[in-house]
């Protein structure tokens, strides 16, 4: 029964294992990659949908007072016509850094009619959140507004990441009973 059981739990992280390196590796080279570790929150605003908002997860599981973090955001343009990110803002850190540019609070970043613009896909902009003035651990959320020319502003909470092996150790002390 023991062994059955140990079978079972051994099979399913293998299931997973190989799903995560299937989902990593893409079907396509024009594909956008997946991102394993949970998804980060969505937000509308006009004809402006944002998906996948979320901080990267930090080295060492914390993001320290003073610290950058990447925010990653997948901005799609429902529209007929160009919209332009005109701001990223929030109570806890000072500007955003675009593409290696210094800190503002505009990033001027066009989104096409019709188009999706992914900030950490490889050919989209980075944009890099500068000063955070609080401790932030993964699993921990930071407010950030987001405001279109057209489309307005809306304010989210974005997570902050796990890493993919926090993922899976935490899945494995549940299936062992723990946790």
């Amino acid at each position: 029964m023991r062994t059955q059981l140990a079978r079972r739990r051994r099979s399913a992280l293998v299931g997973l294992l190989v799903t995560a390196v299937v989902v990593l590796t893409g079907c396509g080279s024009d594909e956008r990659p997946v991102r394993v570790g949970g998804p980060g929150v969505e937000a509308s605003v006009g004809d402006m949908e944002l998906r996948n908002i979320r901080l990267d997860n930090p080295p060492e599981g914390i993001y320290p007072i003073g610290s950058a973090a990447l925010l990653g955001v997948a901005m799609v343009n429902e529209g007929t016509e160009d919209e332009q990110l005109i701001g990223v803002t929030g109570p806890d850190f000072t500007g955003v850094v675009v593409d290696e540019n210094p800190a503002s609070s505009d990033p001027a970043i066009t989104i096409p009619a019709g188009e999706t613009v992914f900030t950490d896909g490889p050919d989209g902009p980075v944009l890099v959140l500068a000063e955070i003035d609080e401790t932030l651990r993964t699993a921990e959320y930071l407010s950030i507004t987001f405001t279109f020319d057209r489309a307005g502003e809306v304010t989210v909470k974005a997570p902050v990441s796990a890493p993919l092996r926090l993922t899976l150790d935490r899945w494995l002390r549940q299936q062992a009973g723990g946790d």
